[in-house]
């Protein structure tokens, strides 16, 4: 009998689930697969569910449907989830994905023959993927040698070895979609692990990664974030958990950083320094004398490095403060406002994007692309100019170059500062509404809320609205009718305590 593979076990699985026809697109996309892998996995199917006398319909413009009673739907599920019946097929991406994890955490060379019963192909299929792999490695500086009666080791240092594995796990690779996904609540998933006993490689995958617990690991970020008072970013977080675990468990092996002794000494000083420790020790550890300094500098530098929602108080912030003032007196010379050097939520921005993406130069640190990737329209020419010079002053002032990823998030906060600091459209804006106090300030609420910058509003009741009062503002908003007596030459609009859709079309359409 025609055994499935486990892409076809789930794309029955979610047939038999299905309560109406669905087409290939939709279950492409439910499965995360193209449409043509679906259409390729129907074939297979149809012949597996004849041997059942199950028929599998597919009409064009209409979608796929599973004809078959409770009693062979009951029976299909049972089968499809015993393993004697499946397949895993694992495209070449995936193949190459997972011996590009194999071979950088394996310290001992490994035989062409070895490589080849991991991957259940044949010897040139296996050179194919060795030479897609080198490839990548060789861009960062790592080398694949394939060495005649020794086998096929890498040769990289330690920083770089780590480095292609966090890029690897994180889905920064040439090798397709991630096999693994990281989240808040179960750390690190490997999408093939259900799977792990039908394959030698993805079992060997699925074995380096269990040793990967960064749901532990989570509550020791969270214990750093207390001590060091601060926050990192989301996505930060999630990497500086995978870093760690990985560089713990890497020092279990007896690999470690090659840190310079400057920066040992540079952060032995800082009070990350005693926090880094404790992550090691809570990880148990034992330290060796040798090589301890070098362990604990490796996770000191990321608890400085990665990117934060919230100022590090004191700290190695602190050094970088004259830089920071003389970009914020910079950025008030370019736009001719003053008020714009006084900003503090400008100058925490800037801190908190600036100072990692400096120290990440300076300890040579990989970090993902931030998600999403904040870039302006090029209507916004005046503020990537000046995005530009700031990472000109950066350069000068301390040599690092920070990345154009961290330039277009300067530029998007120049322009929330210039949003923020806007002037008010008017003077001053009338609100007339004699219902009471509690109307009033539903409609003040709603207009603020509504049209921030449209200006300082003033309530006031029908008797004051006197000639002086009127001259004094540049609009008037009111619940009820005015008299054209008083009204003069400015400008009226009547809404609804409410402020009604309407309402606001209304003050939009004077805005504009």
């Amino acid at each position: 009998m025609t055994a499935l593979t486990t892409r076809q076990r789930d794309m029955l699985t979610a047939l038999l689930d299905a309560e109406a026809p669905i087409t290939a697109d939709d279950l492409a996309v439910t499965l995360n697969l193209t449409t043509r892998q679906v259409n390729y996995g129907l074939k297979g199917i149809k012949q597996w569910l004849t041997s059942r006398d199950i028929h599998l319909e597919s009409k064009p413009g209409s979608g796929i449907l599973l004809h078959c009673s409770k009693e062979q739907s009951t029976t299909l599920k049972t089968d499809l989830g015993s393993i004697k019946h499946l397949q895993l097929i694992l495209s070449a991406d995936e193949r190459q994905q997972l011996l590009a994890l194999d071979l950088l955490v394996t310290n001992q060379p490994k035989y062409l023959s070895e490589i080849e019963h991991l991957a259940q192909v044949s010897r040139t299929t296996v050179l194919k993927d060795l030479d897609v792999i080198e490839k990548w490695f060789a861009k960062h500086e790592i080398i694949v040698n394939r060495r005649p009666n020794y086998g096929i080791v890498v040769e990289a240092r330690e920083d770089l070895r780590q480095k292609l594995i966090t890029m690897l796990l994180w889905g920064e690779s040439p090798f397709g979609k991630s096999l693994v996904k990281i989240n808040h609540t179960q750390g690190l998933i490997f999408l093939l692990e259900k799977d792990s006993d039908l394959h030698p490689l993805v079992r060997t995958s699925n074995d380096i990664l269990q040793k990967w617990d960064l749901v532990r690991m989570f509550g020791q970020i969270a214990y750093a974030e207390a001590q060091l008072g601060r926050r990192f970013t989301d996505d930060a977080f999630l990497h500086l958990a995978l870093v760690i675990a990985i560089q713990t468990d890497r020092i279990s092996k007896g690999c470690h950083l090659p840190t310079s002794e400057e920066i040992i000494q540079d952060l032995h000083s800082l009070p990350v320094w005693m926090y880094a420790k404790m992550i090691l020790n809570r990880s148990g550890l034992e330290l060796k004398s040798s090589t301890r300094d070098r362990d604990i500098a490796g996770i000191a530098m990321w608890l400085l490095a990665a990117p934060r929602n919230e100022n590090l108080p004191g700290d190695i912030d602190d050094s970088f403060d004259d830089l920071i003032s003389e970009i914020m007196e910079s950025i008030s010379d370019f736009f001719q406002s003053p008020e714009m050097s006084q900003d503090l939520i400008l100058r925490d921005g800037l801190t908190n994007h600036i100072i990692p993406a400096c120290l990440r130069q300076k300890f040579n640190l990989w970090q993902p692309t931030p998600y999403p990737n904040l870039s302006l329209s090029n209507k916004y020419a005046q503020e990537f100019e000046l995005a530009e010079k700031v990472a000109s002053l950066i350069v000068l002032n301390t040599s690092f170059q920070i990345p154009e990823a961290e330039i277009n998030n300067v530029a998007a906060l120049l322009r929330a500062a210039r949003i923020r600091l806007r002037p008010h459209l008017f003077r001053q804006v009338l609100v007339v509404c004699p219902s009471g106090m509690a109307s009033a300030q539903l409609l003040v609420s709603r207009l603020e809320a509504r049209f921030p910058r449209l200006g300082p509003l003033k309530v006031i009741s029908m008797r004051e609205l006197t000639a002086d009062k009127i001259n004094q503002a540049d609009l008037i908003i009111t619940t009820v009718p005015i008299s054209d007596l008083v009204l003069q030459d400015i400008k009226v609009i009547q809404v609804h305590p409410l402020l009604l859709a309407e309402d606001v079309e209304a003050v939009t359409q004077y805005i504009a």
